[in-house]
């Protein structure tokens, strides 16, 4: 592969002004310029983008975190992400973290190191006492998570209030036993949803019971699992929010093959209005979330930031959630 030393040498030149030619600088005359640019084509000379990068502190990269890109939700983000990040040139690395504490540290090494300009986390796996310190390097911003005191951009919607109206339509429809579905107990998020949860209940002085909980719901054969639970509780919920339109499909499979009649016997409500929801039989209640808004405002505030080396500021962003209804309630 060719050089620049040896453009340099066919064009009678210095280092300097071939690379001066190759990042569109001034100060070389038409004639020098033309006969580099001719030599570079003959050559099919490539500048090097790690070269290229560290001449000017920018990757052009912006990093990705998500728990697993084989959930529907989570694919339609980073979908959303890339898509924005190619209007700005930039390129989006997708980390997988699988819900690993020690992965997700590893992903703020490539901002310390240079190696990416910046950061959105799609989920918070650390405390935020162990990221913050990596602000310094490089702007990091929250994507469908939430934190209290971050003092970084948060792009999400409002989980309070989107469970908050979902239990409120199942009580509408007379459910007095409700119950609730979560992925990670600890994530402010999945808080921010119970406590919606609770509010409905507590409004109509309905029951919330411990049993009626079901945490480490993330696809469909938790679904599978989740109904079996419910099918040996002496007292049983009538009514789920499920939290995650995986989940619900799962659950709805599993008890139409048990004979149950939906929503009759089990009402269901999704979260996200995912394809399956459209297909699955029932067709299913939701919560429509803006998955593709939510990639592109975080993709564009995260890439005007570095353009402009802007330092990003706590900014909560919650875009609006709509109840989709269906036939499983």
């Amino acid at each position: 592969m060719a050089s620049i030393d040896e453009i340099a040498k066919l064009c009678n030149v210095s280092k300097t002004t071939v690379s001066r030619v190759l990042n569109n600088h001034p100060y070389v005359s038409k004639e020098k310029r033309e006969q580099i640019l001719k030599v570079i084509k003959e050559l099919d000379y490539t500048p090097s983008s790690l070269a290229r990068s560290l001449r000017t502190s920018k990757t052009h990269t912006i990093a990705v975190s998500v728990p697993s890109i084989d959930h529907p939700f989570f694919a339609q983000l980073i979908k959303g992400i890339s898509h924005e990040a190619l209007t700005y040139s930039y390129k989006s690395l997708i980390f997988q973290t699988f819900y690993n504490q020690a992965v997700e540290l590893e992903l703020m090494e490539l901002l310390r190191n240079k190696e990416v300009d910046g950061i959105i986390l799609g989920a918070l796996e650390n405390e935020w006492e162990l990221i913050e310190p990596f602000l310094k390097y490089g702007p990091i911003l929250l994507c469908n998570e939430y934190h209290p005191s971050a003092d970084i951009p948060i792009i999400g919607y409002d989980e309070f209030e989107a469970a908050s109206k979902a239990v409120s339509y199942l009580i509408e429809k007379g459910h007095q036993k409700i119950g609730f579905c979560y992925d990670h107990s600890y994530s402010e998020a999945q808080r921010q949803r119970k406590a919606g949860y609770r509010k409905a209940l507590l409004a109509h002085k309905l029951p919330h019971k411990k049993e009626w909980l079901f945490g480490k719901a993330f696809d469909i054969e938790d679904g599978f699992r989740i109904f079996n639970e419910i099918y040996k509780l002496k007292e049983k919920p009538t009514a789920l929010f499920t939290g995650s339109d995986q989940v619900a499909a799962g659950i709805i499979k599993k008890a139409v093959s048990s004979g149950y009649k939906i929503p009759e016997d089990l009402a269901v409500i999704g979260y996200d209005n995912q394809l399956i929801c459209q297909v699955s039989a029932p067709a299913i209640t939701t919560i429509d979330i803006p998955i593709m808004e939510l990639g592109q405002q975080a993709a564009r505030i995260l890439i005007q930031s570095i353009k402009q080396q802007a330092e990003l500021k706590r900014e909560v962003v919650r875009l609006a959630t709509k109840l989709i209804i269906r036939e499983s309630t």
